[in-house]
């Protein structure tokens, strides 16, 4: 007898702001999933089958099908994402994927700590001359969106205006209003335009960051179109600070609902590597990713059609109590966690160690340097419609050490 299957209403504001918590009760079921009801399409939440869906090379990337979706099928945003390396399959992906993925790596990432400790602590000093504070503006954000334009080469008076386009993209992550779809194709419309003033620049006179390694990549090896190399620069400006920007905001938030978990890394600093894992795990920077089958194949029991969209749930996925004992706490000490947060198999992070290295030196950095943290007025509550796991705003109380 065919098991019926629970439906997924992302028309809720809750579903996005509760991805784990509203279904925490379906690992009870006899189910494996739920139908989206305004596609029909699949949401996986077991770790077990979002793990098997991630390493799947039957499953391709998103491409555009979400957007095409809800009738969003031409634009600048949309021809953006056409030429986005996490939205394309091989050999397309393995292609540009290569061209950065060296720069992303665990020891090279390790050489950039001192600069974002020097960063760090000057955040943390300009927090220190004020009681209150908005958490994103003031730290979480301005961090890795500095570490990644260093990396980039972009200069510091640029910062800003990186910030705010890479904002009006991210907005458009979920289920949109037209509003925030203008927004971003006026935001890639005028980065692109950036961009490749940048690389017209770094043709002049080239330098020792990625965008000339990019660039050069791009005259000399041809593995770059003319459209790939402007696609992937903003790529890496987008996923290089946002997701880890909210890896820091979920986990300052994290920390201060549970002060004895922030009590804890305060007596014990050697806890905070194993704490960055813990968030990653019980809020990611990221709730769900997705794949299209490329032929009629067999999920979770049941058959799902060529090109039919497939949600995999990476916050449910995380706590999934047959891979972490009592899921829904958040703990520090745990052992053996196995996040997927950042993906698996072909699509894995590239970003990952680096997302890792500033989220341990922020929180190392933020309790040595503030004595007390607390909210500043009602507890803050998360953004609906995005496929960011972000906060809505993160505004704090301060007391320095």
């Amino acid at each position: 007898m065919e098991t019926e299957w629970p439906t997924v209403d992302l028309a809720r504001p809750e579903i996005w702001r509760e991805p784990a918590g509203l279904l925490s009760d379906w690992f009870d079921k006899p189910f494996s999933a739920g139908r989206i009801a305004s596609t029909g399409g699949l949401m996986l939440f077991r770790h077990a089958d979002v793990e098997r869906a991630l390493c799947d090379g039957t499953l391709g990337a998103m491409g555009t099908r979400a957007f095409e979706q809800i009738g969003w099928t031409q634009g600048p945003f949309v021809e953006w994402m056409r030429h986005n390396v996490v939205a394309l399959d091989p050999p397309d992906h393995t292609r540009l994927r290569g061209l950065v993925s060296r720069v992303f790596t665990p020891r090279r990432v390790n050489q950039i700590a001192p600069e974002v400790y020097q960063v760090a602590h000057a955040l943390a000093d300009q927090m220190a001359d004020s009681t209150e504070v908005d958490f994103y503006e003031s730290f979480a954000q301005r961090l890795p969106l500095t570490i990644i334009c260093s990396m980039l080469g972009i200069p510091e008076v640029d910062h800003s205006q990186m910030q705010t386009w890479t904002e009006a993209i991210n907005a458009a992550s979920g289920i949109p209003r037209v509003s925030a779809r203008e927004a971003a194709d006026d935001a890639i419309e005028s980065m692109g335009l950036y961009v490749k003033a940048l690389v017209s620049d770094r043709r002049r006179q080239p330098k020792s960051d990625l965008l000339t390694a990019l660039v050069e990549s791009h005259d000399h090896d041809e593995r770059l179109s003319a459209e790939e190399l402007p696609a992937m620069v903003i790529q890496i400006l987008v996923a290089g600070h946002e997701t880890t920007r909210n890896l820091i905001g979920n986990g300052l938030f994290t920390l201060v609902r549970h002060p004895d978990q922030m009590a804890d890394l305060r007596s014990d600093s050697s806890l905070i590597e194993n704490a960055v894992e813990e968030v990653i795990r019980y809020e990611p920077s990221l709730i769900w990713v997705a794949r299209v089958p490329k032929q009629p194949i067999e999920i979770a029991g049941q058959e799902v059609q060529e090109g039919e969209l497939i949600l995999l749930n990476l916050a449910a996925a995380n706590r999934d109590p047959q891979v972490h004992k009592e899921p829904q706490n958040f703990d520090v000490h745990r052992q053996g966690i196995r996040v997927l947060s950042f993906g698996m198999g072909a699509h894995f992070c590239i970003g990952a160690s680096l997302a890792r290295l500033e989220g341990r030196i922020a929180f190392e950095v933020l309790l040595n340097r503030f004595s007390e943290i607390h909210f500043s007025g009602p507890e803050p509550q998360f953004a609906a419609y995005t496929a960011l796991r972000t906060l809505e705003a993160l505004p704090l109380s301060l007391r320095a050490a």
